[in-house]
Order: C-alpha cells, then structure tokens, then sequence
C-alpha cells in the first residue's frame, strides 16, 4: 500500500514541480543570451569599455542576470512552499478527509509525503546548482579570448590552482577535501528531506491551536529554526571550547569536520522529533478545517 500511497503522491504533484523545472531551464537559457551582449565579450580584451558607455543591450544583459538570480531564489523557496501548502490541503482540510479515510497507517501517509516532497525539493536543488554551473560556463565562454575553448580556460585554471587550492586545505587548514565533498553528498540526500520533516512538523503544531492555524504553522516554523540556529550555536561553542583550539590554524580543519558533523546530527535529529509531532497530531490530535 505504501507503494501506491507513493505513485499517488508523485502524481499530484509532479506537474507543479515540472513548472519550476521548466521556470529554471527558461531563465538559465535567457541568462545564456544575456551572455551574448558585446559587453561580456569585451572583458577578454584590453581596452575593454575604455569610454564607460554601454549600449542598450548590455543594459538589458544587466536586467536579465539581475531577474535570474531573482528567479533562482523565487524556484527554490517556491517548491518548499508549494509543497508545504500541498501537505496542509491533503492532510488539514476538505481534502484532508479523504485522506484519512483511506485503509493505510498515519505512518505510511507520513512516509510517502516527506519521501515525494524530499525528492522534490533534491531535484530543484540538483537542478539549481546545475544552472549556477551552467551560468558560470556562459561566463567564462563570454570572456574567452580567441583561440581558446571552454575546456582549454577549465584546463589551465585547474593546472594553475588546483593543486595551490588542495595544498592550502589540505597543509594550512587541516581540511582533507575529500572529507567535505562526502559530507556534501551526503548533506544533499539528507537535508532536503530533513528540511520537509521540520516544516511538516511546524505545520502540524499549528493544527493545535483553534484559531490562526496557519499563522500559528509559520510562527512555529520560524520559531523551530531559532531553536535549531541557537542549538547550532551552543554546539559549536562546546566543540570550540572543549574540543579543539580555534585560534590554531592548523586545528582549524578538525573543528570544521566536527561541527559540520555535529550540524548535520542535529538536523536529523531535529527531523526525527517533528515527524513525531506529525504523527502525534494526526493520530491524538487531529481536528481538521
């Protein structure tokens, strides 16, 4: 049942996420012909813009990069958004009877919406990262002198600092890159579902208040993320204090792995206990709109 429970999860919302995909492709391709203007082409030349007089497209290229970086924040607080409202509509309203009619255990309900809306929320933000990348690559092309390709300009920078990047964390900070690049990973997999569990579970505190339901969810949401910014602050207080010598530079990179490890526990652990305040909610506490 879990598995239909999922199919039908994926169904109601998979148009909605296929917008903001549709909405990032869009303004990544307008940020690819923002990059075309002569102004972009002139920064790999000497007198580049000597006069300080820019012509009409190089002023619209301008609007365009500033109207994507606005779009990339609009796709990526607006499918945690929807997918938050999705979640109250099914489970606290009109519809919200449906569901809990249906012949499976708050568990199972509970499950399939973080796992759809955790794989969501990983897509955009695989695809943001994706389109910053992208956007970048227009960038360098935009100012490669001719006779060079893309990979050439790549090629050079990672021959000239790579190895200066890696021996820096690696000799200076304590920092093992390889390290980090596993906790990014796997803070990619984790957060985004993480991160749904929390506002699920802030939404659900709001069901226990008679009145201002959802203006209770988002103070309770925000309030959880205070809460979760002054437990981050206090831990790595501890680690500084009791661990490890910060003003050391060549403890510095054991401090960063503690902390990040223990930033990453304790938003899971934040998760776990809001999805038992979700689970609490519907089972003892559910009173629906």
């Amino acid at each position: 049942m879990l598995g239909k429970l999922i199919k039908h999860e994926w169904k109601g919302t998979y148009k909605t996420g296929c917008l903001f995909l549709i909405a990032l492709l869009s303004v990544t391709f307008l940020s690819w012909l923002a990059f075309q203007s002569p102004m972009w082409r002139s920064l790999a030349e000497e007198n580049a813009y000597e006069s300080g007089l820019f012509s009409l497209l190089d002023i619209a290229s301008a609007f365009t990069l500033f109207f994507y970086a606005i779009m990339l924040a609009v796709v990526s607080v607006g499918i945690m958004v929807y997918l938050a409202v999705h979640f109250y509509k099914t489970m606290y309203t009109d519809e919200g009877y449906l569901t809990h009619t249906l012949p499976v255990s708050t568990n199972q309900l509970m499950v399939s919406k973080i796992l759809i809306s955790g794989i969501w929320v990983m897509i955009v933000m695989i695809a943001v990262f994706l389109s910053l990348f992208a956007l970048i690559n227009f960038l360098v092309g935009a100012a490669t002198p001719e006779g060079y390709s893309l990979i050439e300009i790549w090629s050079m920078f990672f021959d000239e600092f790579g190895d200066v990047l890696v021996k820096l964390l690696r000799e200076e900070l304590g920092i093992n890159p390889v390290v980090y690049l596993v906790f990014f990973i796997l803070n990619i997999l984790v957060s985004p579902f993480a991160s749904m569990a929390i506002i699920f579970g802030a939404i659900s505190m709001g069901q226990l208040f008679t009145k201002h339901r959802v203006l209770m969810a988002i103070v309770s949401y925000f309030g959880l993320i205070i809460i979760n910014g002054i437990l981050a602050s206090v831990t790595e207080g501890i680690i500084s204090a009791v661990h490890i010598n910060v003003d050391s530079a060549e403890m510095f990179g054991r401090y960063m792995n503690i902390n990040l490890s223990a930033s990453s526990i304790l938003s899971i652990v934040m998760a776990v206990a809001m999805y038992l305040v979700s689970y609490l909610v519907n089972t003892k506490k559910l009173n629906m709109e």
